[in-house]
């Protein structure tokens, strides 16, 4: 009696195998390269982020103080004058900055003391905020207003206004910019 074999499958043989994996190879490479500029994209989202929130941040506590050295806290009441040579005087276009004895952000206590500050990120008791911001910087300007005819365009004042434009510009790690301003009225 003849004797009938049967072929029975035990699986794939060793060059299907590596044929499967070459192909895979190939696949997973593509995928990856397609989704590799989206993983640097989400990092500059999540860092434009993180300067947003150190900006407003800033800008919340520069807000917070007078409008100038010689206006009151209550909305700049009483405020400053124009006028030079008054107790009241506003502080002059070319002397804005911290003044005597204001060695830090905790002693400052109008909007034009921040007028220059740049460095590492600072809360409002000082501290350096280098756990959550680490590489960050922060830079600082405050200048009077040019009020030309009912219209604010940025542009810097050789003499005091009744606003002052601050700005703040968070620099991330990768030395992208982010610029923020606004202004504080004298009312």
């Amino acid at each position: 009696m003849p004797k009938h074999q049967v072929a029975k499958t035990r699986g794939f043989t060793l060059v299907e195998m590596i044929i499967v994996i070459t192909i895979m190879a190939i696949a997973v490479g593509g995928i990856a390269t397609t989704l590799f500029p989206k993983g640097k994209q989400s990092a500059e989202h999540i860092a434009a982020v993180k300067a947003a929130e150190l900006g407003r941040a800033v800008m919340d506590e520069v807000l917070g103080r007078n409008f100038d050295q010689n206006s009151g806290p209550n909305g700049g009441l009483p405020e400053c004058v124009l006028l030079t040579g008054q107790s009241n005087s506003c502080t002059l276009a070319e002397s804005l900055g911290e003044e005597a004895g204001e060695s830090d952000n905790t002693l400052y206590n109008d909007v034009d003391d921040f007028h220059g500050v740049a460095g590492s990120a600072r809360d409002v008791l000082g501290s350096d905020l280098d756990d959550g911001y680490q590489g960050y910087t922060v830079a600082i300007e405050v200048f009077y207003e040019a009020f030309n005819n009912g219209v604010m365009q940025g542009t810097v004042s050789s003499t005091a206004t009744h606003y002052k434009r601050i700005e703040v510009v968070v620099t991330d790690r990768q030395g992208n910019r982010y610029p923020f301003a606004t202004i504080k009225g004298n009312y």
